[in-house]
């Protein structure tokens, strides 16, 4: 039978936070422990961990809020606020997508893939002036090339730019939708791992996903919806209906969706670098659309991560967590209280090598 011992972990804690009298809850007795096994050993200053093995942190006290930092790539407590990073420090900066059709097979010349450093960016709050724009914008050059672009169904390929001379210019990337025969089936257009990844001199890499590019629909099918067939579904959507049952025209030409309406934009996975624009059956009609980034900042990232364990709301003592890959890792438990009255945050750091 193998023996466990709780060994408390003596390790830099740094208040954050300011104090005051009224309604405090004291973190000084909070604490993290961690239970030692023939593959979990602490020798004071380090945790030394099989690497696929489990380990098993004990939460002493009883803050309000934890929150998890495995101190890996994209999970680093130091970067949490971070946006962009020091150009210097980048090696090698790649902008990928990967397009897929679905459904159909055959459609040419259904949509173009843009890129310009002159854009003016979009008004966002002037439908028919954006719409003039993206017409008369004669400074797009192709992202991806017209004949590279996918026809077959289920057919998917991949796509590779390198940005580094792009940096410290306005990027603006948009995708052009511009279906031109009502007779065939529209597929459904699919784009997976859209993102920017820079490569750091210490061999690190940092994402940039779609959900950071700010990307903005134009659709401008609903230009004049007295003459559009609207999808009923779209009354699922919150925010295209008054209280009245009464379509918000301004919300549609900019709008997104969150099930499968043909000819809209659906940017609920752009977390990931995926989205798509759904399909359309044969004879259902035209809808040309456009989706058009900010400008980008080329060594911007998305800021790290954590696991929130625990709110307000519920009890927690204990969390287990698995490294599976070699390497030496400085892991944070940040904790605080907080109130109308109090504010107190600290944190928790600990070195685990994984071997």
């Amino acid at each position: 039978m193998k023996t466990y011992n709780l060994l408390f972990l003596t390790l830099a804690a740094f208040s954050l936070g300011a104090c005051n009298n009224e309604l405090e809850k004291d973190l000084k007795d909070v604490n993290v422990t961690v239970e030692t096994n023939d593959n979990v050993v602490y020798d004071g200053k380090i945790i030394t961990v099989t690497k696929g093995t489990p380990i098993k942190f004990n939460i002493g006290g009883d803050p309000d809020n934890i929150t998890f930092f495995s101190g890996e790539t994209g999970h680093n407590f130091d970067y949490r606020e971070r946006t962009t990073i020091d150009p210097t420090q980048i090696v090698s900066s790649k902008l990928t997508v990967e397009i897929s059709t679905q459904y159909s097979g055959g459609y040419d010349n259904l949509f173009s893939m843009y890129m310009s450093e002159e854009f003016p960016g979009l008004y966002k709050d002037d439908f028919p002036g954006d719409c003039q724009l993206l017409t008369d914008f004669a400074g797009w050059t192709e992202w991806v090339k017209q004949e590279e672009l996918p026809v077959a169904a289920n057919k998917t390929v991949s796509y590779e730019m390198d940005m580094m001379s792009h940096f410290g210019k306005n990027i603006t990337l948009a995708i052009h939708v511009h279906p031109h025969d009502a007779s065939k089936q529209q597929p459904r257009l699919k784009f997976n791992k859209v993102k920017i990844t820079n490569v750091l001199i210490n061999g690190s890499t940092v994402d940039l996903y779609a959900s950071g590019m700010g990307f903005t629909p134009v659709n401008v099918w609903s230009s004049d919806v007295s003459s559009v067939e609207i999808d009923p579904n779209l009354s699922k959507n919150n925010g295209y209906y008054d209280s009245s049952n009464n379509l918000i025209e301004s919300a549609l030409w900019y709008g997104t969706v969150t099930n499968n309406i043909w000819g809209m934009w659906n940017l609920s996975n752009a977390t990931t670098g995926s989205f798509y624009v759904h399909s359309a059956a044969q004879g259902k009609g035209l809808r040309e659309s456009w989706l058009v980034s900010d400008y980008l900042v080329i060594n911007a990232c998305s800021p790290d991560t954590g696991v929130a364990l625990k709110n307000m709301t519920n009890r927690f003592s204990s969390y287990e967590y698995t490294y599976n890959e070699v390497g030496t890792y400085r892991a944070t438990f940040y904790v605080s209280n907080e109130n109308y009255k109090h504010s107190e945050s600290k944190r928790i750091n600990m070195v685990i090598n994984v071997k």
